[in-house]
């Protein structure tokens, strides 16, 4: 039986995967809230379509490999950034909505973070259970000197939450 059954709506969406060195632009192909889909726990593997591999890092030979399908552990993921804005009803948001810079071991996002209404900002990120944590209007910046430009911005991203190293406000 097939992920995506017949009465599934296939989104395919333009997205940027940050992976520790690498850059990878594809479209994931999604059904149902974003949130939910990125989350499941049950499936560790994205695979992601006419894939566009860029290494980042100086001195890596892999520079660009283009790929029809590359399958990527969602625990290598340290974000996921989409190139337009889906809805509310699409990405399963948390409504409130905190200015911050996440720092994993290869890059800084700077965005608004979206917390429950309860939610203390020293420690969701350690408290949550999902995986991925939502950040709207993102601006990236690499913690290392890349050899080829990377994404800069994004309206939308999800951050893999094992991946972030620390947090604060801006």
């Amino acid at each position: 039986m097939s992920y995506f059954n017949q009465s599934s709506v296939i989104r395919q969406n333009p997205a940027t995967v940050l992976l520790p060195g690498f850059e990878v632009r594809c479209m994931l192909h999604s059904a149902g809230l974003m949130q939910t889909f990125l989350n499941d726990e049950i499936r560790p593997i994205l695979t992601l379509y006419r894939t566009a591999v860029r290494g980042l890092e100086r001195g890596n030979p892999a520079t660009s490999m283009s790929l029809p399908e590359l399958y990527v552990r969602k625990i290598q993921c340290h974000a996921i950034a989409f190139e337009q804005m889906l809805s509310q009803e699409e990405t399963g948001l948390l409504p409130r909505s905190e200015p911050l810079a996440i720092y994993t071991s290869h890059y800084v996002m700077q965005g608004k973070a979206h917390l429950g209404s309860e939610d203390r900002l020293h420690d969701f990120i350690a408290s949550t259970k999902a995986l991925f944590i939502g950040m709207t209007d993102a601006a990236f910046f690499p913690l290392f000197e890349p050899q080829t430009a990377m994404i800069q911005q994004s309206p939308l991203v999800f951050i893999y939450r094992d991946a972030v190293r620390m947090h604060h406000p801006v």
